[in-house]
């Protein structure tokens, strides 16, 4: 739903003498009266699944804004959904950051609004909407390899919605399937910063939608790149067979290329976690030779980004899949091949997560073959990096190496016991752990 625009000068002058709470601060700066975020919090209530409360009152909304009294249940569910901040953080103070907006942040999000006002401005759904509709979400996928975690989940969230309100507007059928194709990427994204954040359940839901998307306007590459997520979702989630299972499944119908290149290097690593060698070493050949053939697909290969699978991302899934396995030499070869190639990427394209991913998998891989000061040599960049991009994926990579470091191979050992403690150090703090109560709206 389109927001009025309001004057910054107004909206700072309003923030300074009347903001009681950051929730009254975020209303006015989106230029909402009461009357207005009543009946905005009831749209928004029903847009998110909560249809069946009871519509907000005069005093009820007072009371939230002024801070005297703290939404329950389903309201808080509602407020968090609406503006992507935990309740605690709501009905807290405002927050003086708005009051020193740097020029670069002014710029861009004038340019969020123009955009939104331009779409939103149509009598009708015409080119130029899809078009920057389709601006958003390709620069979205490929931002999300050096984008904050938190700042790409709120992005994502407003382009998705944004994209469901236009799908109320046309009839068109062509342009209803541009929109699906466009709710997919974005459902898809979404699925992969859920993962970051921890919330397997989420994620697995968020790929779903995309796939659902997928089927509903028949297409190929966006179908395969949901269900490798939902692949992903699931090995992680501890279900390794049911992984494979959707693997299996949606590998005959995946196009050549970068999409089965995808399936076939993350098949490999549910196949490591139920033990099976040589099918892991069959699917990673397959996925390098499906890589020769990458380049092509004008969904995932012209956009890139999240949506692309190169050599790196290939050699993170084998030094994953033989860590898993316990083959300390390949799995140090893969993970090393792979921290390279990363390292080749400019830092304006590379996935920082995956590298540090990678990095993780060599330190594992040298401990598995007894070489702790190489393990650590490994993993002392990874300890640097700071909470805000520690992702569920690295958090759980040194969670495994913890354990490994605490059998009886490596019992008393001074090496195994500082990294366990830098690694507990690490993960306590970690990104899921301090930001993922942030609830993410339904796929």
């Amino acid at each position: 739903m389109y927001l009025p625009l309001v004057p910054w000068v107004e909206v700072w002058m309003e923030l300074e003498h009347s903001s009681r709470t950051r929730l009254e601060q975020l209303a006015l700066q989106q230029g909402l009266g009461l009357s207005e975020f009543k009946r905005e919090f009831d749209t928004q209530a029903t847009a998110f699944g909560f249809a069946n409360l009871v519509p907000l009152s005069t005093s009820a909304a007072q009371r939230w804004l002024r801070g005297v009294a703290v939404p329950r249940d389903s309201a808080r569910r509602v407020l968090e959904l609406w503006f992507g901040e935990h309740i605690s953080v709501l009905t807290g103070p405002p927050l003086e950051k708005i009051l020193t907006r740097t020029e670069q942040e002014l710029a861009v999000n004038a340019a969020h609004e123009s955009v939104s006002h331009a779409i939103a401005a149509a009598a009708a759904l015409d080119p130029s909407a899809l078009e920057h509709l389709h601006a958003a979400a390709d620069k979205a996928a490929r931002a999300y390899y050096t984008t904050p975690t938190m700042e790409m989940l709120t992005d994502l969230v407003a382009l998705r919605n944004l994209i469901y309100v236009q799908m109320d507007r046309t009839r068109k059928p062509l342009q209803a399937a541009d929109l699906y194709l466009l709710a997919g990427q974005a459902c898809g994204l979404l699925s992969s910063v859920s993962w970051d954040l921890g919330l397997l359940g989420a994620a697995d839901e968020q790929a779903r939608a995309a796939y659902s998307y997928g089927c509903a306007i028949d297409h190929p590459s966006l179908k395969a790149w949901a269900r490798a997520l939902q692949v992903t979702a699931s090995f992680w989630a501890g279900t390794p067979r049911q992984a494979h299972k959707i693997a299996a499944a949606a590998l005959p119908d995946a196009p050549r290329g970068t999409a089965r290149a995808r399936l076939h290097s993350v098949n490999a690593r549910a196949l490591a976690l139920v033990g099976a060698h040589d099918e892991v070493r069959d699917e990673l050949d397959s996925a390098s030779t499906e890589l020769e053939r990458a380049g092509a697909d004008a969904f995932l290969d012209d956009i890139g980004g999240e949506l692309a699978f190169d050599l790196p991302r290939r050699g993170l899934c084998a030094g994953a899949a033989y860590v898993v396995l316990g083959d300390g030499e390949r799995a140090e070869q893969e993970a090393q091949a792979a921290v390279a190639l990363f390292a080749e990427v400019p830092d304006s394209n590379r996935w920082g997560a995956g590298a540090l991913s990678a990095q993780v998998d060599l330190g594992a891989a040298r401990t598995l073959r007894g070489d702790l000061a190489g393990a650590a040599d490994a993993l002392a960049d990874v300890f640097k990096v700071e909470p805000s991009k520690r992702t569920e994926a690295v958090a759980q990579r040194l969670n495994a190496l913890a354990k490994t470091l605490g059998t009886a191979r490596f019992r008393g050992a001074a090496e195994a016991i500082e990294l366990g403690a830098k690694i507990e150090d690490f993960t306590t703090i970690s990104l899921a752990r301090t930001a993922a109560v942030r609830a993410l709206p339904p796929a």
